[in-house]
């Protein structure tokens, strides 16, 4: 049970506190950590003007509305947010050019890389988009879904036996994992300010963003949309 707190909390956040979701076969998103609530971006907005009594939510929400149509948004960065995230490297690739955020890496300097990766789902095998150079096309038919899983899955076997070679005759963990593909997970504790998070989504929640990290960008927009719902809507309503 967690200690009594005179720091503001937010009730759906610590729902979800500690809730592992499941991406894919292998990814997690786990909020582990948290700062700050919706109030805390309408106080850190009034220290402008030194007037925050008799405010209530309704008076919270209007501001935080207000705030992020006007595009005042430095007082959204009072909320930070901190997730373990379990996901391909290739994803992770993407995931680390939001370069605001805080993070720490699995290293497999010190430790063994776990025998798990990535593979597309049968119905998310996809083609090279016919005219855009970065992004996937239609769904391969299923005769040639499986064949391209079969041969992705082989490969990883493959690499991973060498890795594990390697280890097994002396070279140093750090040295045999330049054979690992890019397939395999690693794990990270990652911490943003909302405004930075929200920026994050509107690129990749977006339809050109590749499937597999907007389907991790998916899960943590769920939970500060529980967690930070005034925030949220007024996010939202920029998009429309």
């Amino acid at each position: 049970m967690s200690e009594p707190t005179n720091r503001l909390v937010s009730e759906g956040a610590e729902e979800e506190l500690y809730k592992v979701y499941t991406i894919h076969e292998h990814g997690e998103v786990e909020l582990v950590d948290y700062l700050g609530a919706d109030s805390s971006v309408a106080r850190a907005a009034r220290t402008s003007y030194q007037r925050s009594e008799g405010k209530t939510a309704e008076h919270d929400k209007k501001l935080i509305m207000r705030l992020w149509k006007d595009r005042h948004t430095s007082p959204f960065e009072m909320v930070n947010l901190t997730f373990r995230i379990r996901l391909p490297i290739f994803v992770m690739r993407q995931h680390v050019r939001h370069r605001t955020a805080s993070l720490n890496e699995w290293s497999f300097r010190y430790t063994e890389c776990p025998d798990i990766f990535y593979v597309p789902a049968e119905d998310d095998v996809r083609s090279q988009h016919s005219t855009n150079k970065q992004m996937s096309g239609e769904p391969l038919s299923a005769a040639e879904s499986q064949k391209a899983r079969k041969l992705i899955d082989e490969s990883n076997r493959r690499s991973f036996e060498t890795y594990k070679e390697l280890i097994e005759i002396g070279v140093a963990r750090e040295q045999a994992r330049v054979v690992l593909p890019v397939s395999a997970y690693t794990q990270i504790v990652w911490s943003m300010d909302i405004r930075n998070l929200l920026h994050y989504f509107s690129l990749r929640l977006a339809p050109d963003a590749q499937k597999e990290i907007r389907d991790y960008a998916k899960v943590m927009a769920k939970i500060v949309k529980k967690g930070w719902p005034m925030i949220w809507e007024a996010y939202e309503s920029g998009r429309s």
